[in-house]
């Protein structure tokens, strides 16, 4: 009887095992809306004046026609597919710090968590827009397609 528990429990962890996490590649841009990966790779940098979304890359930070935030410290902990961003937003007429945490949520997509935007959300001051759940989460595409952005 030992052996046959021992087998199932087994059986079920094999699964487990070969299961790979999920990473952030940290080299791609990623965007708001999926379909503006394909607009950059057309139009480059024209392609916020025809689409409405955000772009991040662990470089530059998060960027879009009036809003951006600088990333100013990318943290990782070992064993974690997390990370910790300090960072500081901008719109126009606004300036305040954030931090972020960003989290693998497919294989193509990862899950951006603002606290400015989660505290925002929780006291009533800022509507979600979200397809996700936590307060304060925008979901970003990994764009693939990308050659190069041609910068006119």
């Amino acid at each position: 009887m030992k052996f046959a528990v021992a087998g199932l429990v087994a059986m079920l962890a094999v699964p487990a095992l070969a299961q790979e996490d999920l990473r952030i590649d940290r080299e791609s841009l990623y965007v708001t809306d999926p379909a503006a990966c394909q607009a950059l790779e057309d139009k480059g940098l024209d392609a916020w004046m025809e689409h409405d979304f955000l772009s991040l890359d662990f470089d530059d930070g998060i960027q879009s026609m009036e809003f951006h935030c600088n990333f100013f410290d990318v943290k990782t902990r070992e064993g974690s597919t997390h990370l910790f961003i300090d960072s500081i937003c901008e719109l126009p007429g606004a300036i305040y710090p954030d931090a972020l945490a960003v989290t693998p949520y497919s294989e193509t997509q990862i899950q951006v968590v603002s606290a400015f935007e989660a505290t925002m959300a929780a006291t009533g001051q800022f509507e979600m827009s979200s397809e996700v759940a936590t307060p304060g989460a925008t979901l970003y595409t990994r764009c693939d397609n990308l050659s190069e952005i041609p910068v006119d």
